[in-house]
C-alpha cells in the first residue's frame, strides 16, 4: 500500500507541473479569487454643501467628502427655503441648480426623489415640548405660494448648548441663554424656529418669538462680514471670536468662527487708529490675540481682512 500511496503522490506533483506549465487548465488547479466591484458609490440621502450641477449630474460637498447623483431632472421634485419664514417653494429642479451659488445648503432625498436648498437650513413650528435633549415642535403654516414643508409633528435633537436667541413682544432677538436651560421654560405654542448655516442635521441656534424687523438669515452667521478679536492663525486658518457686523440682535451670543485666508487676499492694517494701509500676509502671523480683526464677505467669498479699526473722524 506503501507502494501506491507513493505512485498516487508522485502523480499529483506530476500534475500540478503540468497544469504550470498549461497542459492542464487553471481550473483544475486553484480556483480564481473573486474580481474586484469596481462599481460606483450607490447614491444616498445626503446633506452637504452645492459645489456643481452640470448634464443632469449634481456634486454636493458631504460631511465625508464629495457625492455625485446622476441623472438628476425632472425625475426629482426641487424645495427652495423660504428665507423669511417657515415653509418651502416648489421650483424646477434643472432651472434651480442651475442657478446655485457654490456653498449653498442642500439635501438630497434619493428615497423620496426630493432636493431642498437654501442660504441656511431652518425648521419653524410652535413649540410643543422639550424632554431629554428632544425639541417637539407642530410645524407652522406656510405663506401663500409656499409649500407647508416640514408638515405634521417635528422632533428635533438639540445639543444643551446650543445658544437660544428670544424676540419680546416683537423686539429683537437677544441672547436668553442655552437650550438646555431655556427651552423648559417655553410655554406651549409659542413660535420657535431652529436653524443651521451649513449642516441640516445638527441644530446651531434656535430663536423664540417674532421679532418685526427681518434678520438677515440669522443671528451669528458667518456668510456675511464677521468682526471680531484674533484668537489665532495657523496653516492658512485664521480664528476669531465674533459676530455679525449688520446683527440686528442686541447682546448677540459670540462664537469662535474659523475662515480661511487664501493667497492673495487684500490685507490691510490700521495702526494706532489711522487710516487701512496695505499689508502683506505675514501681518496675519504678528498680530497678538485680541487684535480687532473684520472679515469682508459676500457668501464665501473673502473681498478683504481688516487688522484693527480706524478712529472716526
Amino acid at each position: 500500500m506503501s507502494s501506491v500511496k507513493s505512485e498516487f503522490r508522485h502523480v499529483g506533483i506530476a500534475l500540478v507541473m503540468v497544469a504550470a506549465l498549461g497542459g492542464v487548465p487553471c481550473a483544475q488547479v486553484a480556483a480564481q479569487p473573486p474580481a474586484t466591484d469596481r462599481s460606483e458609490p450607490k447614491e444616498r440621502t445626503a446633506s452637504g454643501t452645492f459645489v456643481s450641477f452640470k448634464d443632469g449630474t449634481l456634486t454636493i460637498q458631504g460631511k465625508t467628502g464629495p457625492l455625485v447623483y446622476k441623472q438628476i431632472g425632472a425625475n426629482y421634485k426641487s424645495f427652495e427655503n423660504n428665507e423669511n419664514g417657515p415653509g418651502s417653494k416648489l421650483v424646477g429642479t434643472a432651472d434651480a441648480l442651475g442657478r446655485l451659488a457654490l456653498g449653498t445648503v442642500i439635501r438630497v432625498n434619493v428615497e423620496d426623489r426630493e432636493i431642498s436648498f437654501g442660504l441656511d437650513h431652518r425648521v419653524t413650528g410652535t413649540f410643543e415640548s422639550f424632554n431629554e435633549g428632544k425639541l417637539n415642535l407642530l410645524a407652522a403654516e406656510a405663506p401663500p405660494s409656499f409649500v407647508k414643508k416640514p408638515t405634521g409633528n417635528v422632533a428635533l435633537t438639540i445639543d444643551p448648548n446650543t445658544p437660544v436667541l428670544v424676540s419680546t413682544a416683537g423686539g429683537d432677538y437677544k441672547f436668553a441663554g442655552l437650550a438646555g436651560t431655556v427651552l423648559k421654560t417655553v410655554k406651549k405654542g409659542e413660535v420657535v424656529t431652529a436653524r443651521s448655516e451649513y449642516d441640516p442635521d445638527i441644530i446651531e441656534v434656535i430663536q423664540i418669538g417674532e421679532p418685526n424687523r427681518r434678520m438677515e438669515r440669522y443671528v451669528g452667521q458667518s456668510r456675511g462680514t464677521v468682526r471680531g478679536t484674533v484668537v489665532s492663525f495657523k496653516d492658512g486658518v485664521l480664528r476669531i471670536r465674533g459676530k455679525g457686523v449688520t446683527s440686528l440682535a442686541a447682546n448677540e451670543y459670540e462664537r469662535v468662527i474659523a475662515t480661511r485666508i487664501a493667497d492673495g487676499v487684500p490685507i490691510v492694517e490700521s495702526i494706532d487708529g489711522g487710516e487701512y494701509q496695505p499689508a502683506g500676509a505675514e501681518a496675519l502671523k504678528t498680530f497678538k490675540e485680541g487684535t480687532v480683526v473684520t472679515i469682508r464677505k459676500v457668501e464665501g467669498v473673502i473681498l478683504e481682512v481688516q487688522i484693527g479699526v480706524p478712529n472716526k473722524k
